[in-house]
């Protein structure tokens, strides 16, 4: 059985970054998946206030979509992907 590689971004990036990658790995016959992250990828939204026209006041109190996610979160959503 072959191994599937596993391609988990970092931060400011999401799986799509992997494309190319995939691409070649698939070229040579070999199986991969890359993950998002929470509030990455799909997963990921824009305040109504970083919508143009954009919004000063509420671009400085409106939380991004990954507030709060800590590494711990990561980790388990990667678990459960496995």
């Amino acid at each position: 059985m072959q191994p599937t590689f596993v391609l988990v971004h970092g931060a400011f990036a999401n799986s799509f970054s992997f494309a190319p990658l995939q691409a070649e790995l698939g070229l040579a016959g070999h199986r991969s998946v890359a993950v998002d992250l929470p509030g990455h990828g799909f997963a990921a939204t824009y305040p109504r206030a970083y919508q143009m026209p954009q919004d000063p006041e509420g671009l400085a109190t409106a939380p991004g979509v990954i507030k709060g996610v800590t590494l711990a979160d990561n980790a388990a959503h990667l678990i459960g992907v496995l």
